[in-house]
C-alpha cells in the first residue's frame, strides 16, 4: 500500500516534468529528487514511525479508558460514604438513648393509685418511651430491685397510705423488704446507686399523724440506699378542703405534668432534671429535702447505735 502511494507520486512528478517542458526541467528534476528522497527516507525509517504511532495510540487508549472508569466509578464513592455516615449516625443515636423505660409501680387499696399508674404510663408512651405498669403484689424486690439501677430505667412509685399509716395490702411486702434493706449491712449504703426514681403519695390530711406516711418512708429508704430522685416527692390529698389543687386527681395531674417535663429533659441526657433553665427552684428544693432526710437518717442511725 505504501509502495503504491510512493510510486504514484513519482509517476505524477515525471509526467508533470514532461508537460512543462525544458524551461522547468531542471527545477522539476530537483523537486523530483527532493520528493523522492523524502519518501525514501520515510520508508527507510518506517519502524520508528510505526513505533511512535503505536505509543501515541496506546497513550490515547489508556487516557480514554481511565476517564471512562472515573465517570463510571465516581458516584460509587459518595454512595459508600453516605452509607457509612448513616451507619455512624444510627450508632450515635443508639448511644445517646439516656432513658428508654419508665416502670410505674403502684400500691393501691381502692384502685385510685392503679388508675394513676396506667394514666402516667400512657403519657410516657406518648414521648416514645416504654411505659410499664407493675403491681407491687407481683413484684419481688429481693430478686429484681437491683435491676432498676440500669441507667436507662426510671422507676416511679405511686403509693397510697392505708389505715394507721400502713401500706396497702399489695405493697406490704415491698415496704417491709425496703425498710429492712435500708439498714441491712449486707446490702450496703450504695445498693441502689444509679437508680433514678420518683415518688407520689396518696393520702388524706384529715389523718394528720399518718398523712402520706408510706410515700414518705419509701422515698427516704430509696434515698438511703443511694437512689437518685429525678424530682421531689408529690402528695395527693383526698381531703378536698386542704388539697392544693382541689382534689387528689388534680394533685396528681399537676405532679404528673412536672414529672413528664423532667423526664423529657432526662431523655436528652441532662444531668439535672430541671436542666440549665430552671425557674421554679425544684432542684434547690430537692437538694434541701435530701439534706434534711440525710440528717434525719444519720440521727436515726446514731440513736440506734
Amino acid at each position: 500500500m505504501e509502495t503504491a502511494m510512493i510510486t504514484l507520486l513519482l509517476v505524477s512528478a515525471e509526467l508533470l516534468g514532461y508537460t512543462l517542458g525544458a524551461e522547468v526541467e531542471g527545477p522539476l528534476k530537483n523537486t523530483h529528487r527532493g520528493t523522492e528522497g523524502y519518501f525514501l527516507s520515510v520508508w527507510q525509517n518506517r519502524l520508528y514511525v510505526y513505533s511512535a504511532a503505536a505509543v501515541f495510540v496506546g497513550i490515547w487508549i489508556t487516557l480514554k479508558v481511565t476517564l471512562k472508569m472515573r465517570k463510571v466509578g465516581g458516584p460509587v464513592k459518595p454512595v459508600l460514604y453516605s452509607t457509612a455516615v448513616e451507619e455512624n449516625e444510627d450508632k450515635a443515636k443508639e448511644e445517646k438513648v439516656f432513658v428508654s423505660v419508665v416502670k410505674v409501680f403502684f400500691g393501691s387499696q381502692t384502685g385510685t393509685a392503679k388508675g394513676f399508674a396506667e394514666e402516667l404510663a400512657e403519657e410516657v408512651r406518648v414521648l416514645g418511651l416504654t411505659g410499664e405498669v407493675i403491681d407491687l403484689k407481683d413484684y419481688d424486690p429481693e430478686e429484681n430491685m437491683s435491676n432498676e439501677c440500669e441507667s436507662r430505667v426510671v422507676s416511679v412509685f405511686l403509693l397510697a397510705t392505708y389505715t394507721e399509716g400502713t401500706p396497702t395490702k399489695n405493697a406490704e411486702w415491698f415496704c417491709k423488704w425496703l425498710e429492712e434493706a435500708s439498714t441491712d449491712f449486707r446490702y450496703g449504703k450504695t445498693y441502689l446507686k444509679g437508680m433514678k426514681y420518683a415518688v407520689f403519695g396518696l393520702g388524706n390530711s384529715v389523718y394528720t399523724d399518718h398523712y402520706n406516711t408510706v410515700s414518705k418512708n419509701v422515698d427516704k429508704w430509696l434515698w438511703m440506699l443511694s437512689g437518685s430522685r429525678v424530682m421531689t416527692r408529690g402528695e395527693g390529698d383526698c381531703n378536698v378542703v386542704k388539697s392544693r389543687n382541689g382534689s387528689v386527681q388534680a394533685d396528681f395531674k399537676a405532679w404528673k405534668n412536672r414529672f413528664i417535663d423532667c423526664l423529657s429533659v432526662l431523655a436528652k441526657g441532662e444531668k439535672s432534671p430541671c436542666g440549665s433553665k430552671c425557674t421554679n427552684c425544684t432542684c434547690k428544693k430537692n437538694e434541701k429535702n435530701q439534706e434534711q432526710i440525710g440528717h434525719t437518717s444519720d440521727e436515726m442511725k446514731q440513736s440506734s447505735e
